[in-house]
């Protein structure tokens, strides 16, 4: 497809993105969804190591000798050493019907796992995320007054819930002029039908040969797709990333 041609290789060309292994990433993150859900402020200063090609991605916090994982849609805490402290098998199913209940005000650390870790990686895989056999994408009308005058091409995409962990099975991507994603559009399944989100994707850097958005804020989304300006429900802050290439990558 011509529209993802042009995002991959905006974002540093898809033979590139196919020679990355990892991504260590520093952030930091905040807003009003963590605040008012995520346990002892986790989260708010992370290392996170993020597999390419699996969803696998391991979370490192400041100001706790914890570590957290996300595995296949699994999720786990453990010592520094890989110890397991606690683990869950199904988090995702949890946050439906009576077990539901709870996790409509608060998430335990390991409910907070889960959304963070397939969150991220999703975020941090994503162009080459959209040339998985489990992700249908296609191309729809564009948006001719977006923010700053622009016209920003749409580019949607059909998530199989089977067989990826996500935020919905319908998903919008919004691509500047220059070919970069300016904002992705999604329903947060696990809070609910209602959550709505318009997460703007701003000042975008290379790393490793690589473009990421180092600056990413989640607002509702309003009627006819409009963004509000307030409240911020995700703030992430991208303080650097290490891209990791295959052995014998590049030779």
């Amino acid at each position: 497809m011509e529209l993802l041609d042009e995002v991959l290789e905006a974002h540093g060309g898809v033979e590139r993105w196919r020679r990355a292994a990892e991504f260590r990433v520093h952030a930091r993150s905040g807003g009003f969804l963590l605040a008012t859900r995520a346990p002892r402020r986790m989260f708010a200063d992370l290392d996170a190591r993020i597999v390419v090609d699996e969803p696998w991605v391991r979370f490192d916090m400041a100001g706790t000798e914890e570590v957290v994982v996300f595995d296949h849609g699994r999720v786990r805490m453990e010592t520094p050493d890989g110890d397991v402290i606690d683990e869950r098998d199904d988090p995702r199913s949890l946050f439906f019907g009576r077990s539901g209940l709870r996790r409509n005000l608060r998430w335990d650390p390991l409910d907070l796992t889960y959304f963070a870790g397939y969150a991220w990686w999703n975020y941090a895989t994503t162009p080459l995320l959209f040339t998985r056999p489990e992700v249908d994408v296609s191309e729809g009308e564009p948006w001719r007054q977006a923010p700053g005058g622009e016209t920003w091409r749409r580019l949607d995409a059909r998530f199989d819930p089977k067989k990826l962990d996500t935020h919905s099975e319908e998903q919008t991507f919004w691509v500047g002029p220059d070919g970069l994603l300016r904002r992705h559009d999604y329903t947060a399944d696990i809070i609910g039908g209602w959550a709505k989100g318009a997460h703007v994707l701003a000042e975008h850097r290379e790393f490793g040969g690589l473009v990421f958005p180092t600056k990413r804020r989640v607002t509702p989304r309003g009627p006819g797709g409009r963004g509000l300006p307030f409240p911020t429900l995700v703030r992430l802050d991208i303080e650097g990333i290490e891209v990791i290439e295959r052995r014998g990558a590049g030779e």
